[in-house]
């Protein structure tokens, strides 16, 4: 088999493994908006992408901080509550990645590198497919 064949072997095994694997939604709780200062949020998202480039290494899948003002909590039909915050700040989700893994375990040691870890609390659920 040549060279060539093995690389293109590889990254189709590679490519189902991934495939295969579960996905994980990990919740991002807490705020800490308004205290941070703009070097702080800079350092955050550089150790962030350190994180997901080294430690993820291709299970990462998407992610994105939310928006704490524009928010709406429907409990019915009829009732849309456009008053906030709805629940209390260390409780309020401000974010969401969504990984790749094997399993519950793997996942867990994933997120446990995590830099959010500390400043907000982690949340891993595994999603199920559909």
């Amino acid at each position: 088999m040549s060279y060539f064949g093995l690389t293109r072997l590889t990254r189709l095994h590679y490519s189902l493994k991934t495939f295969f694997m579960n996905q994980f939604l990990i919740l991002v709780r807490g705020s800490d908006h308004s205290v941070t200062s703009p070097e702080q949020m800079q350092k955050r998202l550089e150790l962030f992408g350190e994180w997901v480039q080294k430690v993820l290494a291709g299970r990462y899948v998407a992610g994105a901080p939310l928006e704490d003002a524009d928010a709406r909590l429907l409990t019915s039909k009829n009732e849309v509550l456009t008053d906030g915050p709805f629940l209390e700040s260390k409780e309020m989700i401000s974010g969401y990645i969504v990984i790749n893994a094997n399993d519950i375990g793997e996942a867990t040691e994933l997120t446990k590198q995590c830099p959010l870890l500390g400043q907000f609390r982690l949340e891993v659920r595994r999603l199920k497919p559909m």
